[in-house]
């Protein structure tokens, strides 16, 4: 009830805040706003470096961030309002975030706990296609190969390219069937696999807030499940998303919040990108009230999330809240390389081991060839994702950011070329549904070369 309350007073807020249009709050509050900060509390990064090591500068973006979002807000499409905060709310909702989360029921639950940096402890492992196009006939058996994967902890699913073999539209009955069959293929997986207790996110095949609505209930997604809300960016929100939210607060649904902000946006470069990301993750713990913060930052022009200057904005955001909070933060691997290229495994090389020593709770993915080319996805990708953010625990961020290095020369050259890679029946074979030699060998071979670089990997 003490979270209903609060979002009660939230959604309140939500509708009697100042109004303002959309294209002035972008102008105003989001790009003068970061820019100010930035000049402020004077952010830079060091370019030599991918992984950000300098603590001080680090603390200083947590300030900035609690600054904007101050200033900023966050804006509310459907009301055209602004909802504003006070620095103290800010350090109140931080403060009231918990510091784990148990997923997953009987044994296949799992607990989440807040990391420090250069922790130790690895991060969880989520797995999934997260969001890419499977068609019917491949959904089953692509998933099986997830949750057969030990080291994964909850499972991210990719979406229908069709339902019952029609095209979905928004809003329409065709969602609410496609989210309900994504609930019922991916438990036929996950029972196949033997973890039908695994935690899932809710609901990828929710274009709008239908599809979620309905499918969260007897039957179908659980409590025990990632229930995965956005914003939008950059600082915004609308009130089907708030519909999303409270009925997983009804639910008392594990709630994530996400948030995806774009280099070179709003936000400019890189450090406005970490500013963004930052201040995003706080207004969530106010407005959402997740119990984690996720998020994937794109790039304009390759739709991934791998790109240095990328990785430079993550490293810091995941560092500003493991030094400064007990948030459960977590990042998502979304490369340009697809199943059967080596540039998909470097890629997950540089993000895990970013994520993992900069603190975060969690590693997810992978969103292979960036979630656009249907069938290619597959689950050895992900079991390598989370290989190495296991090994790269306990790291110092210095030798980690060597490490990355190397893989980025490797494939920032291929960026451009987006080697998609092969589909899922070429990658595996369909009757052990285990990777088949192409890309075994492939995999082989980078794990080989990675611990030659010093990953400690098994």
């Amino acid at each position: 009830m003490q979270k209903l309350d609060r979002f009660l007073e939230i959604i309140d807020r939500m509708y009697s805040g100042p109004v303002v249009e959309e294209k002035e709050f972008d102008r105003q509050n989001v790009i003068k706003g970061v820019a100010r900060v930035i000049e402020a509390y004077d952010i830079k990064f060091d370019k030599d470096q991918i992984i950000q090591q300098d603590d001080d500068m680090i603390d200083r973006v947590w300030e900035a961030a609690k600054d904007f979002v101050v200033s900023c807000g966050v804006y509310n499409i459907s009301s055209n309002r602004a909802l504003m905060f006070t620095r103290e709310e800010i350090e109140e909702a931080l403060e009231n975030a918990p510091s784990e989360v148990t997923i997953g029921e009987g044994k296949d639950s799992r607990v989440m706990k807040a990391r420090k940096v250069e922790d130790p402890r690895p991060p969880q492992v989520s797995g999934g296609p997260i969001g890419a196009p499977i068609t019917e006939d491949l959904w089953v058996p692509v998933m099986q190969t997830y949750y057969q994967e030990p080291i994964i902890d909850n499972v991210v699913a990719g979406i229908q390219a069709t339902t019952h073999g029609r095209q979905v539209r928004a809003g329409t009955p065709l969602e609410i069937l496609a989210a309900w069959l994504e609930s019922e293929m991916t438990m036929e997986a996950a029972t196949r696999a033997g973890r039908p207790g695994l935690s899932r996110n809710v609901v990828q095949a929710s274009y709008s807030d239908i599809g979620h609505l309905s499918a969260v209930g007897s039957g179908g997604f659980r409590p025990v499940d990632m229930h995965v809300v956005p914003f939008i960016s950059e600082m915004k929100t609308h009130d089907e998303l708030l519909n999303k939210i409270t009925h997983s607060i009804k639910q008392n649904g594990i709630i994530t919040g996400y948030y995806n902000p774009i280099l070179g946006g709003l936000g400019g470069g890189p450090e406005g990108l970490a500013v963004l990301l930052t201040a995003g993750f706080m207004a969530l713990q106010i407005i959402y009230q997740p119990d984690t913060v996720e998020s994937c930052p794109t790039h304009p022009h390759l739709s991934c999330s791998t790109a240095p200057q990328i990785i430079q904005s993550i490293s810091v955001t995941a560092a500003a809240f493991a030094r400064n909070s007990h948030v459960l933060t977590e990042f998502m691997t979304s490369p340009v390389g697809g199943p059967c290229t080596d540039t998909l495994l470097y890629e997950c090389v540089v993000m895990a081991t970013a994520v993992s020593v900069s603190g975060a709770a969690r590693v997810f993915g992978v969103r292979s060839a960036v979630g656009v080319v249907e069938n290619h996805c597959t689950g050895l990708e992900a079991r390598f994702n989370g290989e190495i953010a296991h090994a790269a625990a306990g790291m110092s961020r210095k030798e980690a950011d060597e490490i990355v290095k190397k893989a980025v020369a490797l494939y920032e050259p291929k960026l451009g070329e987006k080697p998609v890679g092969l589909p899922f029946t070429e990658a595996y074979d369909l009757e052990t549904l285990q990777p088949n030699d192409k890309w075994q060998v492939v995999y082989d071979r980078v794990k080989n070369e990675v611990c030659e670089w010093g990953l400690p990997l098994r």
